[in-house]
């Protein structure tokens, strides 16, 4: 009970407060309490005696409780699970020399699962994971440095079909995922495919041996371009008879008439898809579909179709003055400068509006034909262009005139009806605040004295006559409605793949559409579901790594840099700007490859490179053939188990284990070598070298 000193109960209790509202006014300094205790004992001598009993009747009941036998509680046992990241004791699960890295293949139709299996497992590169067409980049880099680079090119086939002109053109979204960003430079996987083509041209014709043909249905595809390519080889891999339908003189589609031969020699291009005819493929040049053969025939005649014809026609502004004499398209320009070498561009200016590749090609190109002047406008500021870097730095060097944030307003055009000028406009902004295309411009005008404008800002399918008389049908914009997924159309029996479904985009993508069209037109001739358990290629997201700084790495562990001609000279002609790679080197920079996530050691040492307590000494031979690892010691004596080294591992090769207890007889026995590194890991006791004699522990090499 609380009272406030004075007699009164209650002053301070709840039920006294509980109808008041707000605080009080002033907050007491001092409260003065008197507390009540209640004694349970009498008075007197009585209390002393009931105080004694009490004493002793608690006594009695201890003393009874510890004559009584003990009583153990026993649990269910219970099996100690460890996590596969307790800090036991280090092992190895692999080491090169030993045990062999596992290369990706599998058939076109099962690709897709062991692909997703491999992802799920964590144990899919980022290299081939980041690929649109999943190509085993670790695989190609493992057979280079062992020096068989005709397996390390077929290899690559399997799943970019054309590695030569790939090796020369492609963006190589594989490197922007390797792991080696993130210690020094990524391993130059695109090079490397064009040096394995180089290596596997020598022993070709010994190599080719034409798919054997084991089913009776027929395909044709109408485009030889990537994505047409890959369906056929494919396909023909299955077992099938393809024939190929090209309007042109020459193979290729777009790699033939649209990409620079200072990029990409025709000798390389033809020779490529000269290895396909020899693999089985019927190849019909000079052949245009719709005029000289209706695809109604191709449709009675074949048991399926495929269109992969590509975008043939550039898009150009409805501007004022865009109909001028000395007005362009970039797909006409570039077919003039490649076929020809001739754009009508000699002694003039030109004007490029677009900042993609394409009109860095066609810049490009204009300074190859004669041109006198060089400018690139775009609307993207200079950061924000949607060219590769590379691409528009290299046209830089060789003379063009970036015009950045400027957006064509007006063709001006003289009294003969012919360009003299262009007015552009200046662009504040590209992109709205939900990243949606939505240009906005100032005030300010800029006006470029031109005589040739070429106009690159997209192209579109032209595919009237292609489906003309048929039940195919064209949305008004001219497009071909195909399911993104399956790459039908409203025809059964016919699909389509590559850019005419997925718009302007790069090769390799192209080609990765191409896998998929391959995989439908197998399930439909094979009466299957198109969809029902199929696998849909998974598209993994890595991180993206900040530019490591490389300022004081190592010169074996840089990347190797293809030499380039010199722009003033390059500029001139059409002769190659990238001048590959030589056999040394490419052995170098396979040797760089990590074999990310293959659980096999490579010796790569940046375990021994992260140990803070230099516990790790780690050594390998890097001889083609004999490329392994040669000394692994670990000196336990050292280590603080701070799973600092594994965690850094690029292969999952280096991994604790649950052997947390360490019994050793002698301070030698500390030091695990590379046999012990590999051993099994069961238990949960390490004892490190205690059988370092018994000579059936011991491995060869």
């Amino acid at each position: 009970m609380i009272s406030d000193g004075n007699g009164n109960g209650e002053v301070g209790s709840v039920e006294h407060r509980h109808d008041q509202i707000g605080a009080p006014e002033r907050t007491p300094e001092v409260v003065p309490l008197t507390i009540d205790v209640s004694n349970d004992f009498s008075e007197g001598v009585a209390g002393f005696f009931e105080r004694w009993k009490s004493l002793l009747t608690g006594l009695g009941i201890t003393g009874r409780h510890a004559l009584q036998p003990v009583t153990t509680l026993r649990y269910p046992r219970e099996k100690l699970t460890l996590s596969p990241r307790w800090r036991g004791a280090l092992r190895l699960r692999g080491v090169l020399g030993r045990d062999e890295i596992s290369i990706i293949s599998e058939l076109p139709t099962d690709y897709n699962l062991l692909i997703e299996e491999l992802y799920r497992d964590e144990r899919l590169p980022p290299c081939v994971g980041n690929c649109p067409a999943n190509v085993d980049a670790r695989g190609q880099g493992y057979f280079l440095g062992e020096g068989k680079a005709p397996e390390a090119y077929e290899l690559v086939r399997d799943r970019n079909i054309l590695p030569g002109v790939l090796g020369r053109i492609c963006h190589h979204p594989c490197e922007t995922a390797c792991r080696r960003n993130y210690y020094d430079e990524p391993v130059a996987i695109r090079p490397l495919h064009r040096y394995a083509y180089e290596e596997y041209a020598k022993v070709a014709e010994a190599r080719l041996v034409p798919f054997e043909r084991t089913r009776d249905q027929r395909i044709a595809i109408i485009g030889s371009g990537p994505s047409g390519l890959t369906a056929a080889y494919d396909l023909m891999k299955l077992g099938y008879s393809v024939s190929v339908y090209e309007k042109e003189a020459k193979p290729g589609g777009a790699l033939y008439s649209g990409v620079p031969s200072y990029r990409l020699p025709r000798s390389v291009l033809h020779d490529e898809i000269d290895n396909l005819v020899s693999l089985g493929m019927e190849l019909k040049l000079g052949v245009e579909v719709g005029k000289d053969v209706p695809i109604d025939y191709l449709i009675g005649e074949y048991d399926a179709v495929l269109i992969a014809v590509g975008l043939q026609e550039s898009r150009i502004l409805p501007v004022p003055g865009n109909d001028a004499e000395g007005v362009m398209g970039a797909l006409p320009f570039l077919r003039d400068a490649n076929w020809k070498g001739d754009a009508g561009v000699t002694g003039k200016r030109v004007l490029v509006i677009g900042g993609g590749n394409v009109a860095v090609d066609v810049a490009r190109c204009a300074l190859r034909t004669g041109a006198t002047e060089v400018r690139l406008a775009c609307l993207e500021g200079e950061e924000e262009m949607p060219c590769h870097p590379w691409e528009i730095e290299e046209a830089l060097d060789e003379g063009v005139i970036a015009m950045c944030s400027l957006g064509p307003e007006e063709v001006l055009v003289d009294d003969a009806g012919r360009v003299r000028g262009m007015r552009m406009r200046e662009c504040v902004s590209v992109f709205d605040a939900a990243g949606r295309f939505a240009p906005q411009f100032g005030e300010e005008y800029t006006e470029v004295d031109v005589d040739v404008v070429v106009f690159s800002i997209g192209q579109a399918p032209v595919l009237a006559d292609v489906v003309a008389g048929s039940d195919l049908t064209l949305t008004e914009r001219g497009l071909l409605p195909v399911d993104g997924t399956l790459f039908t159309t409203n025809q059964p029996g016919v699909f389509a793949s590559g850019e005419v479904v997925t718009g302007p985009g790069s090769a390799i993508a192209s080609i990765a559409t191409g896998h998929e069209a391959a995989i439908s037109i197998h399930r439909h001739l094979q009466e299957l579901p198109l969809a029902q358990d199929r696998v849909s290629r998974p598209v993994p997201v890595y991180d993206r790594y900040q530019v490591a700084d490389v300022e004081g790495i190592e010169a074996n562990r840089r990347r190797v840099h293809l030499p380039m001609a010199k722009p003033e000279e390059r500029a001139t002609d059409f002769r190659q700007v990238e001048l590959g790679l030589t056999s040394l080197e490419a052995l170098d920079e396979a040797a760089r490859c990590l074999r990310c996530q293959s659980e096999v050691c490579v010796g790569c040492t940046f375990c021994a490179r992260t140990c803070p307590d230099y516990a790790i000494e780690v050594e390998r031979v890097d001889d083609p053939g004999e490329r392994r690892v040669t000394h692994y010691d670990l000196d336990l004596s050292k280590c603080c188990f701070c799973g600092l080294c594994a965690e850094q591992c690029p292969t999952d090769a280096l991994t604790h284990t649950g052997q947390y207890e360490l019994s050793f007889f002698h301070r030698d026995l500390t030091i695990f070598d590379r046999h012990e590194m590999v051993r099994d890991g069961e238990g949960s006791r390490a004892t490190g070298r205690d059988a370092v004699h018994d000579e059936t522990r011991e491995v060869s090499g």
